[in-house]
């Protein structure tokens, strides 16, 4: 993940583990869409790819990586 992404999911404060893993929660449920030939797309799997590859091997706190964890696991 780019580094300016996870500067802007984590608004480039000291968030704590739980409250990324909030953020990233919402977006994954709450995901926006787009416009694709006519069909609204959205784009939770992008959400949920990069909290897989990027946020979780991140984060240190265990609640946050399990919480986390198991909105992925409510997707997949």
């Amino acid at each position: 993940m780019e580094q300016d992404i996870w500067d802007k999911m984590t608004d480039s404060k000291k968030l704590t583990d739980m409250e990324i893993a909030l953020q990233w929660a919402f977006h994954i449920e709450n995901p926006c869409t787009v416009e694709v030939r006519g069909r609204t797309e959205n784009i939770r799997e992008f959400y949920l790819r990069e909290s897989r590859e990027h946020v979780i091997p991140r984060l240190t706190n265990p609640s946050a990586v399990e919480f986390l964890q198991g909105i992925i696991d409510k997707y997949n």
